[in-house]
């Protein structure tokens, strides 16, 4: 994955989607520890060698030795040679208001700032500068921040300080931008919903700064939510369709067939045809060549390991399913439920929005319209609910948003899904 993201210039500012548990938040933390200089206390860097030269005395390296990647060019030009600016949004609290929201976005501001401690004393900073770093990091100062443009600035105002620091623009990685914006999608704070996406694309809007930001890489779990607060430079590489990073978000079935040769599985008497029959698999098919790649979840595979059974250890939350109980949406999944096949619209998720556009929520009763139903099924190939069963076919826009409108047919992806899809429309009934 490191070599990839490397080796293209569209790749410079990249989000992928996946659903959750497919590696994203282990993905970047990866990417931290490989891509970061590692500092004292002072801020000054561990590393005796130069910048010409490659980093080999650092603990970070001791985490890459003798891998793969080590032996790789990009080991040399790229290991430990960024500031790095790491922020990841998810956060254990219920969001109630959209002043909640501006707390938890803060919080994010704040952690990301006391990952660099030292620029409070840097002598490369201004005293304004050094002044904003201790404002940032202190554990209560930052909660009296009131003004939302200087909160809108503080990813910027942090990448400027690193960039000055180290005379080297910054490295960002952002995990799951669009959890604020998803979790948001209920009815309390759906009337928020364009605001709180148009605040967090202002705070994300320091991506676009070339000076501050030389690679963006960020993960998300919606398309949706996502669109809507990037910047244009970003390139979106949704999870449901095939593209250069799809064989790093999930198991691939050569890896699933490895992980099953090791001897750590040989206690487990589960087989892997088994394993392959009831966690299926999410088709990703290429457009051009129609090659069809199957990647299987992670998080399942392993807990068979674990637990040394199947069972469903796969599943996700949130209003969405509420949708179950409307008759014309729980009629559709009953169909899928008997695999027969069921026609979606899919939207072009590679490129944001210029604007947050409100999702069509469906209601308890009545008849979904077309865009209401578009949103449903597109948020359950983002989240992983559905998978493409055929190659998609490119249809003419019937709606007024502009967006490039595809027809794809759809199935449930494995049995797991299968059974969480059922016992949430049993609840619902």
């Amino acid at each position: 994955m490191i070599k990839e993201l490397f080796q293209k210039e569209e790749f410079k500012r990249t989000v992928i989607t996946a659903p959750r548990k497919y590696g994203k938040s282990t993905n970047l933390t990866m990417l931290k520890y490989f891509l970061e200089i590692q500092v004292n206390l002072l801020g000054k860097p561990l590393t005796k060698a130069n910048a010409e030269k490659p980093i080999t005395d650092t603990t970070n390296y001791q985490i890459f030795e003798g891998l793969k990647i080590s032996k790789e060019a990009v080991m040399k030009d790229h290991f430990g040679k960024y500031p790095v600016l790491y922020a990841n949004f998810k956060v254990e609290r219920l969001i109630k208001t959209y002043t909640c929201v501006i707390e938890v976005c803060k919080e994010v501001i704040h952690k990301a700032f006391q990952s660099h401690r030292y620029l409070q004393i840097s002598s490369k900073l201004d005293i304004k500068e050094k002044r904003i770093c201790k404002l940032w990091c202190d554990d209560e100062c930052y909660k009296m921040i009131r003004n939302i443009n200087e909160i809108c600035i503080g990813f910027r105002s942090l990448c400027k300080c690193l960039t000055k620091h180290f005379n080297k623009p910054c490295f960002v990685l952002i995990d799951e931008p669009d959890f604020l914006p998803i979790v948001s999608i209920t009815q309390p704070l759906l009337e928020d919903y364009k605001r709180i996406s148009f605040f967090i694309s202002q705070c994300l809007l320091f991506l676009t700064n070339e000076e501050f930001v030389d690679r963006a890489f960020v993960t998300g779990k919606s398309g949706y939510a996502i669109r809507g607060i990037l910047p244009s430079c970003i390139e979106i590489q949704p999870f449901s369709e095939f593209h250069e990073f799809t064989d790093y978000y999930g198991l691939t079935t050569n890896e699933l067939n490895c992980l099953f040769k090791k001897q750590e599985f040989n206690a487990v008497t589960v087989t892997i045809d088994e394993v392959k029959a009831y966690f299926g698999s999410y088709n990703k098919i290429d457009q051009l060549s129609k090659m069809k790649k199957k990647i299987y979840c992670i998080w399942s595979v392993l807990n068979v390991l674990k637990c040394k059974r199947l069972d469903n250890f796969w599943r996700d939350f949130g209003t969405i399913f509420c949708s179950f109980s409307n008759p014309t949406i729980k009629d559709s999944m009953q169909q899928l439920l008997s695999n027969k096949p069921n026609m979606a619209l899919v939207y072009n998720k590679t490129k944001p929005k210029t604007y947050p556009v409100t999702p069509k929520i469906i209601a308890a009763s009545g008849i979904p319209n077309d865009k209401q139903l578009d949103y449903f099924f597109n948020f359950l190939l983002d989240i992983g609910y559905l998978t493409y069963d055929s190659p998609v076919v490119r249809v003419s826009d019937s709606h007024k948003d502009n967006n490039t409108k595809c027809c794809i047919v759809v199935k449930i992806p494995n049995e797991e899904v299968r059974q969480d899809i059922k016992k949430k429309i049993s609840l619902l009934s």
